[in-house]
C-alpha cells in the first residue's frame, strides 16, 4: 500500500483569528505552529501570483488541521452545496454527541439539525451518532459518536 495514514487535513480560511477562535477556542484544539511566509507559486498551483500565507497547524487527539489564510492573491468565499463534487467535511469524534451538541450550540455553532443515532439496521454503521454543522467560514463538519461496542466502523 502506498498511503500509510493521513498526516493532516487542510482548511483554507478567511479570517484566522475568527478561524482560531473557533477551532482552537471553542473546539479546544491545540495550537502547534503558527508562521506566516512566502508560497511557492508552482508548489500551490496560482501561477503569476507571489503567494503569502499564514498557516496554523492545530492538532486534536489523532486528527491535525492545517488553517491557511492566503494573505495574497485572495480567495473568493466558498459557494458550493454539500451535494456538489469534491466537497469535503472533518468529522470530529466525540463521546458525548448530544453534550458537546448542547455545548456547541450555546457557543452560537450553527448545527444542520440534531444528532440522530442510525439504527439496528444500518450494517457496521449501527448505532453510531452523528451530526453536521458549520465552521467560521461556512464549511461543512461533523460530530460523531461510536457505538458502545466499538466493533463498527
Amino acid at each position: 500500500m502506498l498511503i500509510s495514514g493521513v498526516h493532516h487535513t487542510c482548511v483554507i480560511v478567511s479570517d484566522m483569528s475568527r478561524s482560531l477562535e473557533f477551532y482552537r477556542d471553542i473546539l479546544g484544539m491545540k495550537e502547534k505552529l503558527n508562521e506566516k511566509y512566502d508560497a511557492d507559486p508552482v508548489m500551490m498551483d496560482l501561477p503569476n501570483t507571489e503567494p503569502k500565507q499564514h498557516l496554523v497547524m492545530l492538532s486534536a487527539g489523532n486528527i491535525t488541521i492545517e488553517l491557511i489564510q492566503y494573505i495574497e492573491p485572495k480567495g473568493k468565499p466558498y459557494d458550493r452545496r454539500p451535494c456538489d463534487i469534491s466537497n469535503m467535511h472533518i468529522a470530529f469524534q466525540v463521546n458525548d454527541i448530544k453534550k458537546a451538541y448542547n455545548i456547541l450550540r450555546q457557543k452560537g455553532i450553527r448545527f444542520h439539525r440534531d444528532p440522530d443515532f442510525i439504527g439496528d439496521d444500518g450494517g457496521d454503521l449501527s448505532g453510531l451518532g452523528y451530526v453536521y454543522f458549520r465552521g467560521p467560514d461556512n464549511e461543512i463538519l461533523e460530530l460523531v459518536q461510536l457505538p458502545d461496542d466499538h466493533h463498527h466502523f
